[in-house]
């Protein structure tokens, strides 16, 4: 038994008694000490599991500021003790104890026999966009599989993440039919794609598909896209693809108080050594490695050798996100010739770490928003009952302290009785 698994024993035995006591104690204030003490062990689970936000949260809130309220209601409503005699069931609490011992015992035995420790999570599907970088070409529609996934992409476009399932896929392109037209369906009439391609999509991964070349000759680039934690929140990941057909491409950084110096040895040494290398040589058709960058405002050159292609000034660089450029080239109608062009695809936000505040906002504010506000009225509810009942259990004490017997009403009589005789004597 590893030591993880000793502690957690140790806390779910005192999470459970604690939670039999809180039941079966008859003052109000200790239940309520005792559902502290399951608090702050629920606290630990969390912790156990690298949550700590969420353990925080769960003293701050649950254990300190949720018990002041119930330990204020009790103390307001004088129902420290719980009065009255035994109920009829007798036999409730020694079968309820005898039941939680026998459900601690199988428990137990199924997790020390399920190799709990061993069990692994199940791998997140991968997730997959399409970039569409072929000039001069209209928007297209992917097929994975014969069945239509995505719909309607242009050109310089891109489409966000989606998950599908792992597995080998058979990737067809086909244009999108225009509007205003009647197109038959491509795979029910057998239209040649504009491209097809194999992919093989593992769990785990995140794949950014890059649609280059021309339509003449179509081509697919991917690029595994990284969108991890990051260590620094105030950093980024910047990535990029080259569509170009021949040329070695390179992405600097540079100074721009040193781009307007004179074309003199002293300027071209000045400007080299402000200048740095973000993404080195990348070949024609290929994916860079994610490089990763301190956010701010940022100037960049696209460069071969020693010939410059393309400025990229005013870069902005968000926090923990991730960027995509694709460097590809257009045909100018007027001269025939072909000038580069950059696609910035739209930043990607990283993965939050597991129980941190970002992480546990988006979950809550999307997947788990409607349960959450039903909850918290159930909460509400169950407050307002328990202090009606309470109260009525209050005023009936109170009825039953004011009831006087009979006979003491006829002393009470008796003594206002005689109090006229003995003010007419005294006169």
């Amino acid at each position: 038994m590893t030591l993880e698994l000793a502690i957690f024993f140790i806390v779910a035995a005192v999470a459970i008694f604690s939670a039999a006591f809180m039941l079966i104690s008859n003052n109000a204030v200790h239940s309520a000490l005792f559902l502290v003490t399951n608090l702050a062990c629920v606290a630990l689970f969390y912790l156990m599991l690298n949550a700590p936000f969420l353990a925080m949260i769960q003293i701050t809130v649950y254990a300190g500021a949720i018990m002041v309220l119930f330990m204020f209601v009790i103390m307001l409503l004088g129902a420290e003790k719980i009065g009255g005699a035994q109920g009829p069931y007798r036999w409730l609490v020694p079968a309820a104890v005898a039941l939680t011992t026998v459900f601690m015992i199988v428990a137990f035995i199924i997790v020390v026999q399920g190799n709990v420790g061993l069990l692994k999570p199940v791998p997140a599907n991968p997730e997959l966009r399409v970039v569409h970088a072929i000039p001069g070409a209209p928007a297209v529609d992917i097929y994975l599989n014969d069945t239509k996934s995505l719909d309607t992409v242009a050109y310089q476009g891109a489409t966000e993440f989606g998950k599908v399932l792992p597995g080998e896929y058979v990737a067809k392109v086909f244009l999108t039919c225009p509007d205003n037209a009647r197109c038959a369906d491509p795979i029910a009439s057998k239209t040649k794609p504009v491209l097809e391609t194999n992919l093989k999509l593992d769990s785990e991964t995140t794949t950014t598909v890059v649609l280059a070349g021309t339509l003449d000759q179509p081509k697919v680039i991917l690029a595994p896209t990284d969108l991890s934690t990051l260590t620094d929140e105030d950093t980024l990941r910047l990535q990029a693809v080259n569509t170009l057909p021949t040329d070695t491409i390179q992405l600097i950084k540079v100074d721009p108080a040193t781009e307007n110096l004179p074309p003199d040895n002293a300027g071209k040494k000045q400007a080299a050594a402000n200048a740095e290398v973000v993404i080195p040589d990348l070949a024609p058709g290929m994916a860079s490695g994610a490089a990763v960058l301190t956010k701010g405002n940022y100037d960049f050159v696209w460069m071969s050798g020693d010939t410059r292609l393309l400025p990229v000034p005013d870069f902005i660089g968000k926090p923990k996100t991730s960027e995509l450029l694709v460097l590809t080239q257009e045909m100018m109608p007027s001269s025939g010739t072909a000038r580069p062009t950059l696609i910035r695809v739209g930043s990607v936000p990283t993965n939050e770490s597991y129980g941190s505040p970002q992480q546990i906002g988006y979950g809550l504010l999307s997947t788990f928003l409607l349960p959450f506000e039903l909850v918290s009225l159930l909460l509400l509810a169950a407050m307002v009952g328990a202090i009606i009942l309470t109260r009525e259990e209050v005023v009936k004490r109170v009825r039953q302290r004011r009831v006087v017997s009979e006979s003491a009403v006829q002393i009470n009589r008796a003594v206002a009785a005689s109090q006229p005789n003995a003010e007419s004597s005294a006169d």
